[in-house]
């Protein structure tokens, strides 16, 4: 295998060898699939290897900690209907910006773009509410935590399990003043395709695009859905099944390649909280299933649980057995995807066929009568509540299934 092809097997996209260049001799470029891989300019290169030392891939860190699992719901309704699962994260920021500090986290800009940036005021929390399932472009914010830290500020990081290892390999330490929230990560899909959907999206309303929501809870917590909103108000709403951008996602088509063979999974982990959503709360703790969503939470070293205890004020909180909880619901932590087998095919098709031919190609299936009378009678389920128990009894009968295992 030559270097090229192992690069690609193998780096995660982190930019922790850009932040660390001394002498700023390296950028990320997207490859051919819209992928960021580093770029060394050998002419300013001083070998000094510290793009090698912060590497999370070459240098793979596993704790032996054992973390506290929790069930954690935002007591903030509102707030908790426009997150992506039980709004854990604008908890923790909550409580880090109450204490003078400054959150960075994932959005969108102007042209929905999706990158790292921060805030200082929790009004503008939903900036980066909802999942992006975009790669993000981290850019030199590795470098912007530092200097925040130096000034005594207190910090919180989210992002990827790459990114957070990323950046505590590049700060050296895990200081008292930061926390890092890492995600239960499935794959992180290319911005090459991200951009054509959107293109997608303008030729086939003929709109500019006001908003986009990932993971829209139009038919309840349990039902994945993409809305986009279109600059005239009129909206765009359909399920996983559905929608080109999450259908190619799910089905293992669009992700990065070193996803697929993730060095930074596991149950133990160097990030503060390890977050994700927990699909079987009707057979853990049904109390907590009111169909708006629920996180499942992490808590991985004494640090975070001197934070936890002071972000629980704002949490409904159902501890969980962290063995068993990672056995029902921890597939995603632990274990890598794999690649769709038409995964190399489709990328070639990328370039020369429409999102609409793409579909049509790889899931035509996605078109027949049977499949759009589903469709049609979802929303009529939802309104009737129906939809609702159906969801509930099939997490707990999965939930009941996995635990006698």
């Amino acid at each position: 295998m030559n270097i090229s092809e192992r690069v690609k097997k193998d780096c995660c996209g982190c930019s922790a060898c850009m932040n660390s260049c001394p002498r700023d001799c390296i950028k990320m470029t997207p490859d051919k699939d819209g992928f960021l891989y580093p770029e060394v300019c050998e002419v300013l290169c001083v070998e000094c290897n510290k793009c090698v030392k912060v590497c999370p891939v070459l240098n793979e860190d596993t704790p032996a900690n054992k973390p506290k699992a929790y069930l954690v719901k935002n007591r903030n309704k509102e707030l908790r209907k426009t997150s992506t699962s039980g709004g854990f994260f604008a908890a923790a920021a909550k409580y880090v910006l109450s204490e003078g500090g400054v959150v960075f986290g994932v959005g969108f800009d102007d042209n929905f773009n999706v990158r790292h940036s921060y805030i200082e005021n929790i009004k503008d929390i939903k900036k980066f509410n909802r999942s992006k399932y975009v790669q993000s472009e981290v850019g030199h914010n590795y470098r912007k935590v530092k200097e925040f830290l130096r000034d005594g500020r207190k910090v919180l990081f989210s992002g990827t399990p790459c990114q957070v290892e990323a950046l505590l390999n590049y700060l050296g330490e895990d200081p008292d003043d930061l926390y890092t929230m890492d995600i239960i990560c499935k794959g992180v899909p290319s911005p090459k395709f991200w951009k054509k959907y959107l293109s997608w999206h303008k030729k086939k309303s003929g709109k500019d695009i006001r908003e986009v929501r990932f993971r829209e809870k139009t038919y309840g917590y349990g039902s994945t859905t993409m809305r986009v909103v279109y600059s005239d108000g009129t909206e765009y709403d359909e399920p996983y099944d559905v929608d080109p951008m999450l259908q190619f996602y799910s089905k293992e088509m669009i992700s990065r390649p070193s996803c697929y063979d993730c060095k930074s999974k596991g149950k133990h982990r160097r990030s503060s909280f390890t977050a994700g959503d927990y699909w079987y709360v009707s057979g853990a703790a049904p109390r907590m299933d009111d169909g708006i969503g629920v996180s499942q939470v992490l808590v991985n070293n004494e640090k975070a649980a001197a934070a936890f205890e002071e972000i629980k004020k704002y949490l409904d909180v159902e501890p969980l057995d962290f063995d068993k909880d990672s056995a029902i619901n921890g597939g995603m932590m632990v274990t890598s995807a794999k690649p769709n087998p038409r995964r190399e095919e489709m990328y070639a098709d990328l370039d020369n066929m429409s999102m609409g031919a793409l579909q049509r190609k790889y899931f035509p299936a996605t078109f027949k009568l049977k499949n759009r009378i589903k469709r049609k009678i979802r929303p009529v389920m939802y309104n009737m509540g129906l939809l609702k128990i159906y969801k509930k009894s099939m997490r707990k009968r999965q939930s009941t299934k996995s635990s006698k295992r």
